[in-house]
């Protein structure tokens, strides 16, 4: 009878080892999953800051002087957190008449992107804007 206890005990004590285990391993897997979309959240906010900025230095060109600028402006944030994105601004130009009052309209673009396609930490966002001078 005492051989027959012992017995039990080692398969308790397995199953114990296995459920222990297991437990482990998933806390393992959803602690990094946790941390790998806490990463690409603050990454896709820093994209979509940058990407904000490409469009307001584009309005700021065109409000300033009232005509496109060479498209397409290609330029790269320094300083901080935004050191390292490509910025990608665009402008196109149309000019429209209504009765007796000739205006132009304005189509921006600005595309942000940080590390390389395919890339674990890959993020790009573009942005469209409208800009006219009618009274």
């Amino acid at each position: 009878m005492n051989a027959r206890r012992r017995g039990f005990s080692l398969v308790t004590a397995i199953f114990l080892l296995v459920v222990v285990a297991g437990l482990a391993a998933y806390m393992v897997t959803l602690g990094s999953t946790q941390q790998q979309t806490s990463m690409l959240s603050i990454l896709g906010a820093r994209t979509l800051a940058a990407t904000e900025s490409g469009l307001e230095w584009g309005v700021q060109r065109v409000v300033t002087t009232d005509a496109c600028f060479g498209s397409p402006a290609s330029f790269t944030l320094s300083g901080g957190s935004a050191a390292g994105y490509a910025v990608v601004a665009t402008c196109a130009e149309t000019s429209h008449t209504e009765g007796a009052s000739t205006f132009k309209v304005f189509q921006l673009g600005a595309t942000a992107s940080r590390g390389g396609a395919g890339s674990a930490d890959f993020t790009q966002r573009t942005m469209r804007a409208t800009i006219t001078t009618a009274p």
